[in-house]
């Protein structure tokens, strides 16, 4: 069942509860159904071409989800985005875009100012808007990811994934909780699909525009549960820490992805959120994986997951061979949304696809039990002489550490044209950088010194908070150069 059908459907049957809550407005279920028809007949007017997709950029998620569905109503393909995007989207064959922001557009294409206008008129109780029945056949989802890479790639979700998707059985929106607040970017794939499970079945997405909005956002509205990153749950805990006059007791679950959560981090975010913290694991190009409360994965080192029923997950090696439990290797998986993505599009057009497997580049083993442990990146192994080091492993060692609040290490060309081992460390403090080389040297999971070692203010950072190793390369070569 297409998402829009459902939110109609919902907009019929269930008017007035609220669909989507900011901290300046509620939208109902009626409220978005009509702005959704009101929306689409503002685009059949732009006479738009069908075969090519759509960017939208709105700051406001209630106007954003709106625009998107009416686009995906009308059987055009959208693709939801942030204006650092903008420039990649000619190279992408996007040249439409609908924003509401001023400054910088996309060139070679039309760029539609989105304004109040586009709003539907306000009537009388008596006159329902009819909702007019369309297709979401075509309409598929185009987003851009970045991973630890800093430099955008595009990805296409097929609308049959999507649907698939909202056929699950576990979800976000698949619990008790009625109020879930989503931290996640919607021109993200965790954020929409996220979106689109709390639509889909009734419940009431809710968005905040900063750390601190969210934590007023779960006070003020009751939130039960928060859907975020781990480094955005980081940072939710520790503004809490700061601000704890923030009462969070409807908070009764968090949903923590994109990332491996370090023990020390996922003590912190408990103690100050909530103790009900779940595990998912899963990808832009595959969707989830692997999930699991964080207390069934206590004590097993790297435990992210148990693979979902929909979901197969193998260890392998680098010829593709089935490595034993325990053994350490290449993580691939498939799931059906990868199987929808294929079909749409074929294996060679979805990056990471091998054998009809998707390898999404993390090392990682599964338990005799079958939880999935995540050890790092394949592009963070760093070979430093002949002798590799995981770039994943320094950084585990070094957060550990009371003075470091966070690490990155990346492997840089040194004089020799051999790689080094660099690092750069966030400390609220004073760092001792000898103290850090001669603890990693004597790690036993690290056994090796940096060659550098870096203090600095922050770690570049994409939408959800994770590392971006190219943009970190870059600082650190700025500070070599500099000092």
């Amino acid at each position: 069942m297409p998402i829009v059908d459902m939110i109609y459907y919902w907009a019929r049957a269930v008017p007035h509860r609220p669909a989507i809550t900011q901290s300046d407005m509620v939208t109902s279920f009626q409220g978005l159904a009509d702005a959704i028809e009101s929306f689409g007949e503002r685009i059949d007017r732009l006479n738009l071409d069908k075969r090519e997709p759509v960017a939208v950029y709105i700051a406001n998620p209630s106007f954003l989800l709106a625009t998107i569905f009416a686009l995906m109503r009308r059987g055009y393909s959208v693709a939801p985005v942030n204006p650092p995007l903008y420039p990649y989207l000619p190279g992408a064959g996007i040249r439409n875009l609908i924003y509401d922001t001023r400054g910088q557009v996309t060139s070679g294409g039309r760029n539609i100012r989105f304004d109040m206008s586009w709003l539907p008129e306000p009537k009388k109780e008596s006159a329902k808007r009819a909702y007019a029945r369309g297709t979401t056949a075509n309409a598929d989802c185009v987003f851009f990811t970045s991973g630890t890479t800093g430099l955008p790639k595009k990805v296409v979700q097929p609308a049959a994934a999507l649907e698939r998707l909202l056929r699950y059985p576990f979800t976000c929106a698949s619990g008790n909780q009625q109020k879930i607040l989503v931290m996640p970017s919607i021109a993200s794939t965790f954020g929409f699909n996220r979106v689109c499970e709390i639509l889909n079945v009734g419940k009431t997405a809710c968005f905040a525009l900063s750390v601190e909005g969210t934590l007023s956002l779960i006070d003020l509205f009751g939130v039960e549960l928060v859907v975020a990153s781990a480094a955005q749950a980081l940072s939710l805990a520790r503004a809490r820490r700061r601000n704890p006059a923030w009462q969070l007791n409807s908070l009764d679950a968090m949903i923590v992805g994109g990332g491996k959560i370090e023990p020390r981090a996922l003590a912190e975010t408990a103690a100050a959120l909530c103790r009900n913290l779940i595990s998912q694991y899963g990808s832009t190009e595959a969707g989830v994986a692997a999930a699991a409360p964080f207390r069934a994965l206590d004590g097993i080192a790297g435990g992210i997951g148990v693979a979902l029923p929909w979901a197969e997950i193998e260890i392998v090696d680098e010829a593709g061979a089935t490595l034993p439990p325990g053994a350490e290797g290449l993580i691939r998986y498939r799931t059906p949304q990868l199987v929808e993505n294929i079909n749409a599009f074929g294996a060679h057009a979805v990056p990471g696809v091998r054998d009809g497997w998707f390898y999404p580049g993390d090392i990682g083993s599964l338990t005799a039990e079958g939880v999935l442990c995540l050890s790092g990146r394949s592009s963070d192994v760093i070979n430093r002489g002949g002798v590799k080091v995981s770039g994943a492993r320094i950084e585990e060692v070094l957060k550990a550490l009371p003075e470091v609040r966070d690490a990155a290490a990346c492997g840089v060309a040194g004089p020799s044209g051999l790689e080094e081992i660099w690092v750069a460390i966030e400390s609220p403090g004073a760092v001792d950088v000898e103290q850090i080389k001669a603890h990693l040297k004597t790690h036993e999971s690290v056994g090796i010194a940096p060659d550098e070692v870096f203090i600095v203010d922050e770690l570049p950072r994409g939408e959800l908070g994770k590392v971006q190793k190219y943009r970190l390369k870059e600082l650190l070569l700025g500070l070599k150069r500099d000092a």
